[in-house]
């Protein structure tokens, strides 16, 4: 990612034309080095843009779209190029879209009811830094997983079935799901999320995911 010193080329990836086209001229209203070079309807449309030479710094990209949605995108795009920044946009924010997207490889997320000045922050925090997100997801730990080298074990020590939990909290599973693979009561899986939540200093399922990725505890996918 670059310092934000020269313009930042964009590209946004929306299938409603006119939210695609206001925001557009929304990005240009809030900092003339912001240049939207290129725009897709689709995940599919946008990628093909990439093939034929065309690669902003920054995609601002919906999650749900037909013919090829946000996570689908971000993976697909993920195995071509790891220096474009994704900024999702989705008017969902449960965990379990937040983590689909983290485990994607997004560098940053906003809800779609976005004031100005958020989105101008975000732009400019993945230039300078790679990444953006909010309190609740931990954004430091984001800047971590994308230097692995940085991460260490630091010596918590994990049970055979705590690290199974951590395995399954990293997935689209709801916490009954995850007692009943498991074979455990919910009352069970919730004293386990208890404890590794005081045993990692973790606040949230959010925070546990990101702690499982910078130690390298669960893969990206």
């Amino acid at each position: 990612m670059q310092t934000l010193t020269n313009p930042l080329s964009i590209t946004v990836v929306d299938d409603h034309s006119l939210f695609r086209k206001g925001l557009i001229n929304l990005i240009h209203q809030i900092d003339d080095r912001f240049k939207v070079v290129q725009e897709a309807s689709h995940g599919k449309e946008f990628l093909a843009q990439i093939d034929d030479g065309q690669v902003p710094d920054v995609v601002i990209m919906d999650v749900s779209m037909p013919i090829m949605d946000g996570f689908q995108t971000t993976k697909a795009l993920r195995d071509i190029n790891k220096d474009i920044g994704i900024l999702a946009l989705t008017m969902k924010d449960d965990e379990t879209s937040l983590i689909r997207l983290l485990r994607a490889g997004v560098n940053g997320y906003l809800n779609k009811d976005v004031n100005p000045d958020e989105l101008k922050e975000a732009l400019h925090s993945i230039a300078d830094t790679g990444y953006y997100y909010t309190e609740d997801v931990a954004g430091k730990l984001v800047h971590v997983i994308t230097h692995p080298e940085l991460s260490t074990n630091e010596g918590v020590a994990l049970t055979d079935q705590e690290m199974r939990f951590i395995e399954l909290a990293c997935s689209e599973h709801t916490y009954k799901m995850i007692a009943d693979i498991m074979c455990l009561s919910v009352k069970t899986v919730d004293g386990y999320r208890a404890k590794l939540f005081d045993k990692l200093d973790v606040k949230s399922r959010v925070g546990l995911v990101m702690y499982a990725l910078k130690h390298n505890l669960v893969a990206l996918e």
